[in-house]
C-alpha cells in the first residue's frame, strides 16, 4: 500500500484550506461558491507564478568554465 510523505500531505491539507478559506471569503463579499473558488484558485497559482518569476531572478548563474 501506498502512503503520503507527511511533507506532501501537509501541503495538500495547506492547500485545501487556502482554497476553501478563500471560497468563505468570497461567499462573505457576495459571490456565489463556485465563482469564489474560482478565483481563489487563480490567485494562487498567480501568487505561485509571481513567486517562482522572483526566486528564478535572484538565483545565481552558473559558472562559465574557463576557456583554454
Amino acid at each position: 500500500m501506498t502512503y503520503l510523505k507527511s511533507q506532501t500531505a501537509l501541503g495538500g491539507f495547506a492547500l485545501l484550506t487556502l482554497l476553501l478559506a478563500g471560497a468563505a471569503i468570497g461567499r462573505i463579499l457576495g459571490m456565489g461558491f463556485d465563482e469564489a473558488l474560482y478565483l481563489t484558485a487563480l490567485a494562487l497559482v498567480g501568487i505561485a507564478w509571481l513567486c517562482n518569476r522572483f526566486r528564478r531572478r535572484q538565483a545565481p548563474l552558473p559558472a562559465e568554465e574557463p576557456k583554454a
